[in-house]
């Protein structure tokens, strides 16, 4: 860019004229864009109401309580004692789980599930491919150490529609015949949308009161039935 130097008798709006009519070179920025990252749900394992949960069969876990709340297996607080081989001195010593606050991925709710667990509980879960995998296993032993926070999670993967698919595929490869299990793939959206911060969404509340509707109809025909 040049700028012209005012000479006598040269009037002002000449000089601006022939600044404007300098040639200048000018660079074209490039465009800022972003795309929108998707949006995914951490659910609390803590926090999965177990108001629609069947009972947990093997009960409460009365030692070790915290573990009520999260993917422990079978491991507790143990407790003995280090005997020094010299003087054969006995100290009392306690071994506690090596426990983790890991965040692990949900095919089947499409959510990221967060929760306390042990370091050979989730040695187990990647061998056998994931959380969903490792909660819907079918062993007695499998299912006494998911123990009720486990049992929590078992439950809401099976009522999602991507098991019940799987479900009925291999119920037909076997030939298994009987009626399926009570459809309750709304109360996945419910329980879900409760295991994350903040109120109930409108989704949700729609699902509960049409559900509350339900049963008040069915308590009315049970009533005329009996009459």
């Amino acid at each position: 860019m040049s700028f012209t130097t005012l000479r006598p008798r040269t009037s002002l709006l000449t000089s601006l004229q022939n600044l404007a009519l300098t040639p200048t070179t000018t660079t074209t920025s490039r465009a800022f864009s972003t795309s929108s990252p998707l949006a995914t749900k951490t659910i609390s394992l803590q926090k999965i109401p177990t108001s629609a949960v069947p009972p947990y069969p093997h009960g409460p876990r009365l030692l070790y309580k915290q573990s009520n709340h999260g993917l422990y297996g079978t491991s507790r607080i143990r407790h003995g004692h280090n005997v020094s081989p010299k003087h054969h001195q006995v100290t009392p010593r306690t071994w506690r789980p090596n426990v983790h606050r890991k965040r692990l991925w949900s095919e089947s709710l499409g959510a990221w599930v967060r929760t306390r667990l042990t370091t050979r509980v989730l040695r187990t879960i990647r061998k056998e491919g994931g959380i969903d995998a490792y909660v819907t296993k079918t062993k007695a032993a499998r299912v006494k150490e998911l123990g009720p926070g486990g049992w929590k999670l078992r439950w809401l993967v099976m009522q999602t529609s991507t098991f019940r698919e799987r479900y009925v595929a291999e119920r037909e490869k076997l030939g298994v015949e009987g009626e399926m299990r009570e459809d309750q793939t709304d109360l996945v959206t419910v329980m879900v949308d409760a295991a994350t911060p903040g109120p109930l969404s409108a989704v949700s509340r729609g699902i509960l009161e049409k559900r509350a509707t339900q049963m008040i109809m069915e308590e009315f025909a049970l009533g005329e039935e009996a009459e």
